[in-house]
């Protein structure tokens, strides 16, 4: 009973008709080149890490990629005695994306609530951790968009 309802599990989601998003991202044939950045430098050279990493470098097609980088970290909450108890970390990226002599303004952000901890060593690891995601997360949104522009 128990290997025929296996069974019937694993046809009924094989031809459920799901698919990745990202399933055939790998196989894309672009190079991005990073010609100028501006604004916060850490997290350029965090966004500019991944995009180098997802880039290939044998493809004829390239976008040439300028960034401007906003990060902040701005006091969310106080507690009675005024000490700082939440921060708000936020980062928004701007990339203009030229194909072409086609330019594409593209902007994304990112942000997250976050609690003080005490000990302040842990606190920047933390956000040093929080930074990387939101790198992370920026360039698969930028690679999403650029995949769009090729499609349209």
């Amino acid at each position: 009973m128990k290997n025929f309802t296996l069974i019937i599990l694993v046809l009924f989601l094989y031809n459920c008709g799901y698919t990745s998003i990202y399933k055939n991202q790998k196989v894309q044939n672009f190079k991005i080149n990073i010609i100028g950045t501006k604004g916060d430098r850490e997290m350029n050279n965090l966004i500019k890490n991944e995009l180098q990493l997802y880039s290939n470098k044998n493809s004829t097609k390239i976008y040439e990629v300028k960034i401007n980088t906003d990060y902040t970290k701005e006091i969310l909450t106080k507690n009675s005695s005024g000490e700082i108890t939440d921060y708000t970390l936020s980062v928004t990226s701007t990339f203009a994306v030229n194909l072409k002599e086609k330019t594409q303004i593209i902007k994304l952000s990112e942000s997250i609530d976050i609690k003080d901890q005490s000990d302040s060593f842990e606190q920047n690891i933390y956000e040093k951790n929080i930074k990387k995601n939101f790198a992370s997360s920026i360039r698969e949104k930028l690679i999403l968009k650029i995949l769009n522009l090729n499609d349209s």
